[in-house]
């Protein structure tokens, strides 16, 4: 449960060290209630009404689950961020759709040590019942996002957790009348979870799939200029397009490090995150460019890119790695790989992994690349803590920094940067201050939340 609800919200906020703190504050703040009310409740009563209630806690957190924390949780949360900061509105979201349920489910633990304690071994009972809820718990943790999230998707999953908590309270019924009882109860709530998930399902998705690191959606939707644009879209914002009539790439920032490849000259090229392939792609084309070798931690994105978003397959120069980012640059620095030109295009969405903004991790860049080139979600002044430190973490490694808007007329208060290692043309120096970002102390996530969701 708690990997889905975190799940849930990462299309909304994006992935940050503030989802998961606070949503796993919150579900930790209702297990210590619940622990502690049944065991005060099971200690008053018999072994038939203990049974009775741990089935019907059972089957209240599957239908409070699936048929109102699970569907509306975005919902919620996109609702109160705008009036209230990141951690008070997840906070919020988590307490008013899954307090309830943690409290009623997490009563289980204290109730089963009473009901396997007839033997008078308080401790015993309580060690066998804590050892299979770790084992639960370790099972749930990690099956959830590497098999079930890919297989089944993340809607799928938070159905299987609910039918789970109904077969549960069937096997926990005091008696087969009662048993019967539960059974139709939790057929209907199962019905209604699944009703509610397609109620308030995305409508118009051309394609939808969650993979174990993101949820990707494809989206067809008109374009400022007009057109049918067609846009990938990962935890939430747009990582790709095209347009739809011709295929042709559509967002700027990728057009513009497209001309900046061509005017350096380079050969062949690294992609640090491939999204929809659209860069790799149209550099391909370039008779200069011989090989562009493209990173992904997401093994899915190359098949999703040929089959649903591009429909073609990718031309033959371009090798794709499935490895994360840090691992697969030190790899190619130790077989002595070099690139002429390097695009770093890692933001996801709403977020941003912070171990691709630091200090450490543009040297290990540069000790491969020529000419690095870094796409960057930032206010458009450059006055937020988030900008001035991520250009000081670059000019930190590199020596400098070049700038250009790759949006110059937009007048929104976000706008894409391309940060350049080299005085391209058309690109400006930035002199600002800032405090590099390292592994060791790193405040990106926290600066990027205060720029996205700031007062």
């Amino acid at each position: 449960m708690e990997v889905i609800a975190i799940r849930l919200a990462v299309p909304v906020v994006g992935s940050s060290v503030i989802l998961t703190g606070v949503m796993l504050g919150i579900v930790l703040l209702a297990l210590s209630a619940g622990y502690w009310r049944g065991g005060s409740l099971s200690a008053k009563w018999d072994r038939a009404r203990t049974r009775l209630a741990l089935g019907r806690n059972l089957l209240i957190a599957a239908v409070v689950y699936g048929v109102i924390a699970f569907p509306f949780e975005a919902k919620l949360l996109d609702r109160l961020l705008d009036s209230l900061n990141l951690p008070l509105s997840i906070a919020v979201t988590a307490a008013l759709l899954y307090l309830a349920p943690v409290y009623f489910a997490s009563q289980t633990v204290p109730m089963l040590a009473e009901l396997n304690g007839g033997d008078g071994h308080a401790g015993r009972a309580s060690g066998k019942v804590l050892f299979f809820s770790t084992l639960g718990s370790v099972a749930g943790g990690v099956f959830t996002p590497v098999y079930l999230f890919p297989n089944l998707g993340v809607a799928r999953t938070g159905y299987l957790v609910c039918a789970v908590l109904v077969i549960a309270a069937i096997l926990m019924a005091a008696n087969p009348t009662r048993a019967v009882q539960t059974a139709a109860m939790g057929c209907l709530a199962f019905a209604a979870a699944i009703g509610m998930g397609i109620v308030t399902s995305p409508r118009g998705d051309l394609f939808a799939f969650d993979s174990p690191y993101q949820t990707i959606r494809i989206v067809d939707e008109r374009a400022k200029d007009g057109k049918m644009e067609r846009v990938l879209m990962m935890g939430g914002g747009g990582a790709s397009g095209i347009y739809a009539a011709t295929g042709e790439t559509s967002f700027a920032y990728t057009l513009a490090a497209e001309r900046l490849l061509r005017e350096s000259g380079a050969t062949n090229a690294l992609v640090i995150g491939a999204a929809g392939f659209t860069f790799p792609r149209d550099v391909a084309r370039f008779p200069e460019v011989t090989r562009i070798d493209a990173v992904d931690v997401d093994p899915s994105v190359k098949r999703i890119a040929e089959q649903q978003f591009l429909r073609t397959p990718l031309p033959q120069k371009i090798h794709f790695i499935p490895q994360s980012a840090r691992f697969a640059v030190r790899k190619l620095a130790r077989t002595r790989q070099r690139y002429g030109f390097t695009f770093v295009d890692t933001y996801y969405g709403k977020g941003i992994p912070d171990e691709l903004v630091t200090s450490e991790f543009f040297q290990d860049v540069r000790a491969v690349s020529e000419r690095t080139v870094v796409n960057a979600v930032l206010d458009r002044d450059l006055d937020s803590e988030f900008a001035r430190n991520i250009l000081a973490s670059f000019r930190n490694s590199y020596g400098a920094v070049w700038l250009i808007d790759a949006k110059p007329g937009d007048d929104s208060f976000l706008t894409n940067y391309l940060v350049l290692s080299w005085p391209a043309p058309g690109s400006t120096p930035w002199n600002g201050t800032g405090k590099a970002y390292h592994d060791d102390r790193n405040n990106a996530d926290r600066d990027r939340v205060a720029l996205m969701w700031g007062s």
